[in-house]
């Protein structure tokens, strides 16, 4: 996964969470000078604007309209749109929508792109993928829709419950945001990106 608070350890682990301290590291000297704020895709960039946060690192497509409003870093991964459906469900594609219940995540990208590519589907909306994945189990939606390595993860964690179809309907360059202008913090996370790619 990207970032989650481990139940556990009540730590915040995954990718995301691990090259925020990365670059921690690489600019303050430790990975422990940073401090992890939740955000939910709709307060990503309002909390970059009003200065709640410095970076948002949380799974966020780099496109033109977001490219308005903050700064972005290079891309450093690439995930494409897909679904998440229950282990026996015959869904295997956006053609198997019509008159489904598709959930995804207020104010994502994700959002926007299962209105337009299956405009027959009922889009059902949450704050988070979690609460989808808990309305499908429910049975109140038939799927869930979101990036793959997100989807992924839940099927990870529950393999013989769920499914991911082959079908990828986008290409989505994850990127880290600064506010608008920060010049200086972003050609900081952009080396520290360039150093932790060389460095493996």
């Amino acid at each position: 996964t990207f970032g989650f608070l481990n139940p556990a350890t009540n730590k915040l682990e995954g990718f995301d969470v691990d090259l925020a301290k990365g670059i921690a590291k690489y600019i303050f000297g430790s990975e422990d000078a940073i401090e992890f704020q939740q955000a939910v895709s709709a307060n990503r960039i309002p909390f970059l604007q009003n200065d709640t946060v410095d970076l948002i690192a949380s799974t966020m497509t780099a496109n033109a309209d977001r490219a308005n409003q903050i700064d972005f870093t290079r891309a450093y991964y690439v995930a494409g749109q897909g679904l998440l459906v229950p282990a026996n469900s015959t869904i295997t594609g956006l053609k198997d929508l019509a008159g489904k219940a598709v959930c995804s995540v207020t104010g994502s990208t994700s959002e926007k792109n299962i209105r337009e590519k299956a405009p027959q589907a009922n889009v059902v909306l949450f704050q988070t993928y979690s609460e989808c994945v808990q309305a499908m189990d429910a049975g109140r939606v038939d799927a869930v829709t979101t990036d793959d390595n997100i989807l992924l993860g839940f099927v990870k964690q529950s393999p013989n419950k769920y499914k991911v179809p082959d079908e990828r309907f986008t290409v989505e360059p994850y990127a880290m945001g600064v506010k608008k202008g920060n010049k200086e913090l972003l050609e900081a996370v952009n080396a520290a990106l360039e150093g932790m790619i060389k460095d493996g």
